[in-house]
């Protein structure tokens, strides 16, 4: 384990990076599809976070400082850029996802899709809670609580606008971005953050969280 916060090539295969900070505990796998594991390290509470890149796949990964990057070039069978930036944020003990992609072509769509599994699945509207529903069109603002028991939730923060699609099944959330054609040579990002709370807190809490990220700069990431 590393001393500080920070990322480390980790010893075992099934979790090849991983970092931590004082509460909080990240696990990265690169398979088929890219799984992030966050650890409560307070709680000892953890959710995984799953991460499909559709037909692109990752070919090279590094560390540098609080971020992992992970790089997948154009193929024939996949003709998109795809660029993943794995960030852990010390000060809030909480994970960002700054995902990119860009084509070549005039013309080519490459979702890629952010999944979940929980017990429950709850989103902020006008200031409190509601039960999450599928929403083709879910809007400017999503604030999204997991339920992993009755006491913790973890936070799933959607940068404005970069939430294509919302589908809610029982135990599994999944969020749709780069639905959309994309423009030839334009990189197209999406950011979204995750961390835990009390479930009681959720309320008074997550509208303020949500402001905070959707006011701060989009991080150097190149």
């Amino acid at each position: 384990m590393p001393n500080a916060s920070s990322w480390s090539p980790a010893a075992s295969p099934s979790a090849p990076f991983e970092f931590e900070s004082p509460t909080l505990l990240l696990g990265v796998t690169l398979a088929k599809q890219v799984a992030v594991g966050l650890c409560d390290l307070e709680s000892g509470r953890s959710l995984t976070v799953k991460i499909d890149l559709g037909e692109s796949a990752v070919s090279d990964s590094y560390i540098r400082e609080d971020d992992l990057v992970l790089t997948g070039e154009e193929t024939p069978e996949a003709p998109v850029r795809t660029q993943a930036y794995i960030r852990g944020l010390t000060e809030d003990s909480a994970c960002e996802l700054i995902l990119s992609r860009q084509t070549s072509l005039l013309d080519h769509a490459a979702p890629i899709e952010i999944k979940l599994t929980a017990g429950e699945f709850y989103r902020l509207a006008a200031g409190h809670l509601v039960e999450a529903k599928s929403n083709q069109e879910p809007g400017e603002e999503v604030a999204l609580a997991a339920y992993l028991d009755d006491e913790t939730a973890c936070c799933v923060l959607v940068y404005p606008g970069d939430a294509d699609e919302i589908f809610v099944e029982p135990s599994h959330l999944t969020i749709r971005s780069f639905t959309q054609s994309l423009e030839k040579g334009v990189i197209r990002r999406i950011r979204i953050r995750l961390f835990f709370l009390p479930i009681a807190q959720l309320e008074a809490t997550l509208g303020g969280k949500l402001s905070e990220f959707c006011q701060s700069e989009l991080p150097l990431t190149t």
